[in-house]
């Protein structure tokens, strides 16, 4: 039975000041999650050198470790945060991949790697199901897009702190002598140490947060979570809905991913600057990029949603795919360094912008018992694609069709701009379908009160 009111009566809503607290732990946890997830593509050389793995075995460590466990997991936990406690799977999942983060550092070969990876995989698919269902919740329709948007901040501020934070702590352990004090760890084992750490107070801190009411859009909550065959029966039913949606924005996170897993790479190989140089340009261009673009977006769909637009999650998704193909491709022709981070920042803008309703998109047109499971298959999507497909690219194209690292860059670009035409078809082949569903749902809907 999952959480809520008495069949029947209205549960009462969290104070705005919990909301408020509940929004904010939420978006620190997932800014950690980043943080854990992509100091990896940071310590490409650095591992590579001590480890001996090539830019294709990095590529399936940074992607297919990662991603095949959170796909093999996503369902399973969204269904227990269906059914029970969000609040404390969520603090579970945070514990989880902030000890996998920190077992990294011990890795000596590319399977203990692996491995190590696919725990960090297994302990992130707790977060964002659940997130989303807990926000939802929370938040009237008319500022759900923003709100999650606020929540979706968390990936760039995570993966701007991760090269932030990254160069500084590598630059620090080098000119301090730290590493003389762990029996002469290299560097980079101790960056991992360092950056798990935080999330094991995290996880504590979540456990002393509530646990939000379960509501629903347009009708009473049921309480019996849904079983498989009804969560297929719907995608089945609204196939077109979810192809649009699942697929296209599955191909814009390939983008994002291939840029957040190789950029750092590329200005080290084509423009000769450490991670310590470059990293905090990079780290800036991407939290401060990617957040204005969020919130910029979120305002944007919210006015759209105001207006009566019933396609806006569509609209706002082919704007930024287009916008994000073509920044990224001058970030990586324009020749200069500070353009190339000054282009990289706009790329993370316009890939930032729909992220808010995206997630909104999904809870709107989804029944309240169904939407961590749904979520999840959005998130296991987007992760296929995203974190196999966007880091693994790359290496394959520049190992298997130039046999030349140093041609990372036009390799990064062939596979931008294959995602980005994939993301644009499947986003068109949804349009309807998605305008049609939010219209019967929401053309009688009785808004909620403010938070």
């Amino acid at each position: 039975m999952s959480a809520g009111a008495p069949e029947g009566q209205v549960p009462q809503p969290l104070s705005p000041l919990r909301v408020a607290l509940i929004v904010a732990a939420l978006m620190i946890a997932y800014a950690l999650s980043f943080v854990d997830r992509q100091i990896l593509a940071l310590l490409v050389e650095p591992v590579q050198e001590s480890l001996g793995i090539s830019d294709t075995g990095f590529g399936l460590i940074q992607g297919l470790a990662f991603a095949l466990f959170y796909f093999g997991f996503g369902i399973p936990l969204g269904r227990m945060a269906d059914r029970g406690s969000r609040r404390n799977l969520i603090a579970a999942g945070i514990l989880m991949w902030s000890v996998m983060t920190m077992m990294c550092g011990t890795a000596q070969s590319f399977l203990a790697f692996f491995a190590w990876r696919a725990g960090v995989g297994i302990g992130e698919a707790a977060l964002s199901p659940a997130a989303y269902s807990m926000i939802a919740d929370m938040v009237p329709k008319r500022r759900l897009s923003f709100v999650l948007a606020l929540y979706s901040s968390g990936v760039h501020v995570g993966a701007g702190m991760a090269l932030l934070v990254g160069g500084f702590l590598l630059n620090w352990i080098e000119q301090s002598g730290a590493a003389a004090w762990m029996a002469g760890a290299e560097p980079w084992r101790l960056v991992f140490f360092l950056v798990g750490a935080p999330g094991i107070a995290m996880a504590a801190i979540m456990l002393l947060l509530p646990e939000p009411p379960r509501r629903q859009f347009g009708g009473a909550v049921a309480t019996e979570a849904p079983s498989i065959r009804e969560t297929v029966e719907l995608v089945v039913r609204e196939r077109r809905l979810f192809a649009g949606l699942i697929f296209g924005f599955a191909f814009h996170n390939g983008i994002f991913f291939a840029l957040l897993s190789w950029m750092p790479t590329f200005i080290e190989r084509v423009h000769g600057l450490s991670p310590g140089e470059f990293g905090t340009q990079l780290g800036l261009a991407t939290a401060v990029g990617g957040v204005l673009g969020l919130l910029s977006g979120g305002l944007v769909s919210d006015r759209l949603v105001a207006s009566g637009r019933q396609d806006t999650p569509i609209v706002m998704g082919l704007a930024a795919m287009t916008g994000m193909l073509v920044c990224a491709l001058a970030a990586l022709y324009v020749g200069s360094t500070e353009l190339t981070f000054a282009f990289f920042g706009a790329a993370m803008f316009f890939q930032a912008a729909p992220i808010g309703t995206i997630a909104a998109a999904l809870q709107l047109v989804v029944p309240n018992r169904f939407r961590a499971q749904i979520s999840a298959l959005y998130l296991i999507s987007i992760s296929i694609a995203g974190m196999t497909l966007g880091p693994a690219l790359p290496p394959l194209i520049s190992d298997g069709l130039f046999r030349d690292p140093a041609r990372i860059g036009d390799a990064l670009a062939i596979t931008l701009a294959v995602m980005a035409a994939a993301g644009i078809l499947f986003l068109l082949t949804g349009r309807s379908a998605y305008a049609r569903r939010y219209a019967s749902i929401h053309h009688s809907d009785s808004e909620r009160g403010p938070i």
